[in-house]
């Protein structure tokens, strides 16, 4: 949805944290319910997106958060 928007308005970059194909792997490796909605790559809703990320930092702390409510 997010990336949608972005497409949507021309808003440019797309800079993220971690990826859903990240996200993905590491709910069901919590065993957490997956997602309502597709995890699609960026560039798949929005070909040629200028896109940043994930970042390896970054998502190391997005996961640690879910690991403290799944975990």
């Amino acid at each position: 949805m997010c990336a949608a928007a972005h497409g949507w308005v021309g808003l440019g970059r797309i800079v993220y944290a971690m990826s859903s194909a990240q996200l993905t792997e590491l709910l069901a490796s919590l065993g957490a319910e997956p997602g309502p909605v597709a995890a699609l790559p960026v560039t798949a809703i929005v070909p040629g997106a200028v896109v940043d990320g994930p970042d390896a930092e970054l998502a190391a702390r997005v996961a640690e958060l879910h690991r403290r409510r799944f975990g």
